[in-house]
């Protein structure tokens, strides 16, 4: 076969977890081609799950060598390094994984997973965010601010009831104005509708 399907046919047997045969394939790929990168980073996860922590190391390094500026090969190392209990090993191959490719959320969460494995909970935390942000899923603490931000908006409709024909044109505009585009208003705002929506006498003008 040629290289191109040995290496097809590796990965299928990555998939059907049949890594020493895996391993005879990309082997084939590598004799054929020594400099074949992924060939070699793919060996090295396979050479990994049978548990041949040596050659593994050996491969991920050799493939990290050819192609240096390849983020995903840090990953690789990272979570080599992970099931050999190199925790902050693990930690500085993701770290750079993440520089050379600031938009791979899945590097930010794998970074953050380390991270959490040692303890550094808020560096954990942080590089979840990221990770969410890069991937367009939104934090818990702006699913938090949205609901407020639905809350509000459903409360200045009633506060639009509220608010007498003849008071001010502006009360509403000024109201609204202040309750979203300020985050320390919104504790006031919630006391002004518990208050049932009037000012208090210090707040009066």
């Amino acid at each position: 076969m040629t290289k191109d399907a040995n290496f097809a046919l590796g990965l299928i047997k990555v998939k059907e977890n049949d890594h020493f045969a895996a391993i005879e394939l990309f082997s084939l790929v590598l004799k054929d081609d020594p400099k074949e990168a992924n060939a070699l980073s793919q060996r090295a996860v396979c050479y990994l799950n049978v548990l041949d922590h040596k050659k593994s190391m050996a491969d991920i390094n050799a493939a990290i060598h050819l192609d240096p500026e390849y983020g995903y090969y840090y990953q690789c190392r990272a979570y080599i390094k992970a099931n050999m209990k190199d925790h902050e090993g693990s930690i500085k191959d993701y770290e750079k994984a993440v520089e050379l490719d600031p938009q791979d959320s899945i590097a930010y969460n794998n970074l953050a997973l380390a991270q959490e494995q040692i303890g550094w909970a808020k560096q954990a935390k942080a590089n979840f965010n990221k990770s969410d942000k890069i991937a367009g899923i939104k934090t818990a603490e702006e699913r938090s601010e949205a609901r407020i931000a639905e809350q509000a908006v459903d409360a200045s409709e009633e506060i639009s009831e509220k608010i007498p024909q003849n008071s001010n044109k502006n009360s509403k505009g000024v109201i609204a104005k202040s309750v979203f585009t300020k985050k320390s208003n919104f504790k006031e705002f919630i006391g002004f509708i518990k208050n049932g929506f009037k000012l208090k006498k210090d707040d009066k003008s």
